[in-house]
């Protein structure tokens, strides 16, 4: 009942004009005020994700534009361009040190400040010319004297002797050679001995030829003190020739007489003998021009060398890369032809003698050894 009356009552209210009017007005304002209140409140998430938006991009912007910044202090060493003036020391260190990483002691500054004015014209022109000249002159006598530290100790060399340099290298040969160098185990002495022969039948005729030396090692190479030539048992034909160094003085011997002679020792430049001088190019490696004193034990002389050039020798133990040496002598043809092996220290490896009749004798190498046999007793 109390229903009915009351839908009774608002159909009454809703046909009245004025009333109508003022529900219709308070609905529109309603749904007016329920528009403005929803969109405010939807808009409001969207302000809030427009602020991450923003953090984000300082979060990441600023960091990474501040530290490339930091490696700008390799800038720094253009500070030290005034280095320029010379002249100005205290200007050059001064940068220096205000960038070291390690700080320097108040000592070390004073040391540094002191050290220039010590190199002066002054202290220049108080240095003497003979305080500068011996180290020079020191070192070019060392340079002299230096030898071969690690020549041979024992070379052994067996030859052909051939008389006709024309023919093949294996060819037969009328005759053959022999010359042993040794050191000796004291170290300090060396004996050479070399003995020649002829083959066959032509052994019954022509007599050995046998040469020796001995003597000393020493800063220069062989020093020697006793040579003999000894052709067969002919006394015509045998000589000897004695060293003595202290006194300066050579002593020959032979049929005909004795001789004394002077003695020269310069350098590497001794007084050698026919065998000691060949061998002593493993001490002293030959030059372009080679002077010598050399005795025969006949007589003393002064032999000039040449250098030919290097080539290569055919022999029978193969080719062998070599120095030619010549000797002419300015009376006759005459001359006397060197080959040193350049990969045995410059031992000898072929000779040739030219006499002045025009005939040639020239020894040949076949075998090499430079170690010495263990059956062979010292």
């Amino acid at each position: 009942m109390w229903n009915k009356s009351f839908l009774i009552r608002c159909k009454g209210i809703w046909q009245n004009p004025s009333y109508r009017r003022f529900a219709i007005a308070l609905g529109i304002s309603f749904l007016l005020h329920l528009f403005l209140i929803g969109k405010f409140y939807f808009n409001v998430p969207e302000l809030n994700q427009g602020h991450h938006l923003i953090e984000a991009q300082l979060v990441l912007d600023t960091p990474t534009i501040s530290k490339p910044v930091l490696p700008t202090p390799m800038v720094v060493p253009v500070k030290s361009k005034p280095v320029k003036p010379i002249p100005v020391v205290e200007d050059v260190i001064k940068p220096v040190l205000s960038e070291a990483e390690t700080p320097i002691s108040s000592e070390s500054q004073a040391s540094v400040e002191q050290s220039p004015p010590v190199v002066t014209a002054e202290t220049i022109s108080q240095i003497k010319p003979s305080d500068a000249e011996p180290p020079p002159e020191s070192i070019i006598e060392e340079s002299v004297v230096k030898i071969n530290p690690d020549a041979y100790q024992y070379v052994e060399t067996e030859f052909d002797v051939r008389t006709d340099i024309s023919a093949s290298v294996n060819s037969s040969a009328p005759g053959k050679a022999k010359i042993v160098y040794e050191l000796l185990p004291n170290r300090e002495q060396y004996k050479i001995k070399s003995l020649m022969e002829a083959k066959g039948l032509a052994g019954l005729v022509i007599p050995d030829l046998l040469q020796t030396s001995d003597g000393f090692l020493i800063n220069t190479g062989l020093q020697p003190k006793h040579y003999l030539y000894q052709f067969g048992n002919n006394k015509n034909k045998t000589f000897m020739a004695d060293f003595d160094w202290e006194q300066k003085k050579l002593y020959l011997h032979g049929a005909k007489g004795d001789q004394t002679l002077d003695l020269v020792e310069e350098n590497s430049n001794t007084t050698q003998d026919l065998l000691s001088f060949m061998y002593q190019f493993m001490f002293s490696p030959p030059l372009q021009t080679l002077k010598f004193s050399i005795t025969n034990g006949k007589k003393l002389g002064l032999y000039e060398y040449s250098f030919e050039g290097e080539e290569v020798t055919p022999t029978k133990m193969g080719n062998l890369t070599t120095v030619h040496l010549l000797r002419n002598t300015n009376e006759s043809d005459e001359k006397t032809e060197l080959w040193l092996a350049l990969n045995y220290q410059y031992v000898p490896v072929k000779i040739r003698k030219t006499e002045k009749d025009g005939k040639v004798y020239e020894l040949l190498v076949t075998s090499l050894k430079t170690e010495k046999p263990a059956t062979q007793a010292e």
